[in-house]
Order: C-alpha cells, then sequence, then structure tokens
C-alpha cells in the first residue's frame, strides 16, 4: 500500500527534503532531471530496444524523482526487503491520485521474461495542485534466485480526476542480486561443518588402515616367532628332569 513517510530517521528525512526541492526544480525547468550520481535516477526514463513495451504515457504536470536510501548502487541483497524513497510533485492546477508503486525483475537477455513480478503497492495518495508528497515502495528479491544482473522495471501510476490514467517509469536499469551476510554466514558455516565431517571421515578411514596393518604385523610377527620356537631343538623328558634336579641342588647349596 502507499502510506506517507513518518518515520523518524533523521537520514531519510534528509533524502525526502532533497527528493522534494528536486522535484520542485524539475518544476520549474519543466521537465524531471536525470542525475548521474550512483543512487539517483533519471525519473522519466523510458524502455529502448525492440522487446521493449509500449512507451507509458505521463502527464506534464507530474514529476517523480527516487533514491534507494540504503544502497548506494543498485546491488541489492537476495532475500531482504529493499526500500525505494520517491518524491511526487504536482505543478499543474487539477488533483492526481498516484494508485501504485510496482515493479518487475526480468531477463537482462529478453525483457519480456518477467523473473519475478513484486507485489504492488496499491492504494491512493492524493496529489492536490501544487502538492509535493513522497513515499515508500518496498521489494523483496527472491532468495532463491541466483547472483547475477537482471532488469529491474519500477514504475508509478496515477490518474486524474478524470480518470484518466498515467504510467511513470522510475527505474528501468540493470540491478545485481548478491547474497544476503546471513546467507553468506550460513554458507560459510556449512563449509566448516562439511570440512569437519569429511577430516572426521578421513581420519576413521587412517585409523581402520592403521589398524588393519597393526593387526597384520602382529600376526607376522606372531607366525614368525612360532617358525623360530619350531625350529628350536625338543628337549626330552629325562634332561630336563636332570636339568631340574640339578637346579634344586644349586638352590640348596
Amino acid at each position: 500500500r502507499l502510506r506517507r513517510t513518518t518515520r523518524p530517521m533523521i537520514r531519510r528525512a534528509c533524502v525526502f527534503t532533497a527528493l522534494l526541492l528536486v522535484a520542485s526544480r524539475a518544476e520549474e525547468a519543466g521537465a524531471s532531471e536525470g542525475y548521474s550520481d550512483e543512487n539517483l535516477g533519471d525519473a522519466n526514463s523510458q524502455f529502448e530496444g525492440d522487446d521493449a513495451p509500449k512507451k507509458p504515457t505521463t502527464h506534464p504536470d507530474v514529476k517523480a524523482s527516487f533514491v534507494f536510501p540504503d544502497f548506494a548502487k543498485p546491488r541489492f541483497p537476495m532475500g531482504e526487503p529493499v526500500d525505494m524513497l520517491v518524491a511526487f510533485s504536482n505543478s499543474g492546477n487539477k488533483l492526481f491520485n498516484v494508485t501504485e508503486l510496482g515493479g518487475t525483475l526480468n531477463s537482462p537477455y529478453n525483457f519480456r521474461f518477467i523473473v519475478q513480478n513484486f507485489t504492488h503497492n496499491a492504494g491512493v495518495m492524493a496529489l492536490k495542485p501544487g502538492e509535493q508528497r513522497s513515499a515508500i515502495f518496498t521489494f523483496t528479491p527472491d532468495g532463491r534466485l541466483e547472483a547475477l544482473d537482471f532488469q529491474l522495471h519500477l514504475f508509478a501510476k496515477y490518474e486524474d480526476a478524470e480518470g484518466e490514467k498515467f504510467t511513470q517509469v522510475l527505474f528501468n536499469e540493470t540491478a545485481t542480486l548478491v547474497e544476503s551476510a546471513s546467507e553468506t554466514s550460513s554458507k560459510i558455516f556449512f563449509m566448516i561443518k562439511l570440512l569437519a565431517v569429511a577430516a572426521g571421515l578421513a581420519g576413521i578411514k587412517i585409523y581402520a588402515a592403521y589398524d588393519k596393518y597393526d593387526k597384520k604385523m602382529k600376526k607376522k610377527a606372531n607366525r614368525a616367532e612360532a617358525e623360530a620356537l619350531a625350529k628350536q631343538p625338543v628337549m626330552s623328558e629325562e634332561w630336563l628332569f636332570w636339568f631340574s634336579w640339578g637346579q634344586a641342588e644349586k638352590g640348596k647349596g
């Protein structure tokens, strides 16, 4: 849904103020301005190429500027919400209603192929003559996507009091999806755990091999000892008797 920004955050308040100033300057210039800053975009940029859809219809009295306050570049973590702050201005003499903020994530090779359709912030935000207002659109790239470049298309829809509809392109550029910090930590933990398991299995195999070798060597030693005993001369019972008697006599003496 559309909502006015009321968060008591100094940073975002400053951003909104800057956006409203930008929108005000755009009114004076009679056209939306494009920005070369890494985190600002041209609110009136349109599609290009053979695969581009029909050019959206905008009203000259309505201007829009945007910013991604948490990102200096369009590099967004998968599975985490991304805020886009939008400032609208109405330089005309009639009422407009902003009805939707939405967008799609498209294949970089074929714009018609939609990878993800973001839930639209449906609602109504009145934009009175000479008024400037701001709104926030939050979208979340699917965490199951690959960390790749995609075509990100974000837009705003509005209409006048007579019901004539207009579409303003807010962002239509390549955006890079990256793994979130939590996902990266999970993968590192999983790799460490996997390495620990692998090391444990390797240790078990080494111990089993050593135990097998040790048993083999003991068996070989026992066999050699038995063979050595077998080669010794056999003592007769008479000799053993006299040998034992002699030892006993020595003990008496």
